[in-house]
């Protein structure tokens, strides 16, 4: 099973979209995120159900995120 979504943004440089699944990882300002988000959305996905999460960005046009379970 794939769920997948996308955004109507501006995208994400290729810097930023390599490090949105590390930990710690946010381009807000100091106090106004943690960055811990994606990366424990990926250990859910990954460590604890078999799956993946992936995302792909085009600056200027749009983000998109894919998560793919394996359903027994």
């Amino acid at each position: 099973m794939w769920i997948k979504t996308k955004d109507n943004e501006t995208g994400m440089s290729e810097e930023i979209i390599s490090q949105i699944f590390d930990f710690s990882f946010t381009t807000k300002s100091v106090g106004k995120g943690t960055g811990t988000g994606l990366s424990i959305s990926s250990h859910i996905v990954e460590e604890t159900q078999g799956g993946s999460l992936t995302g792909s960005s085009v600056l200027g046009e749009e983000t998109k995120f894919t998560i793919a379970l394996h359903l027994e």
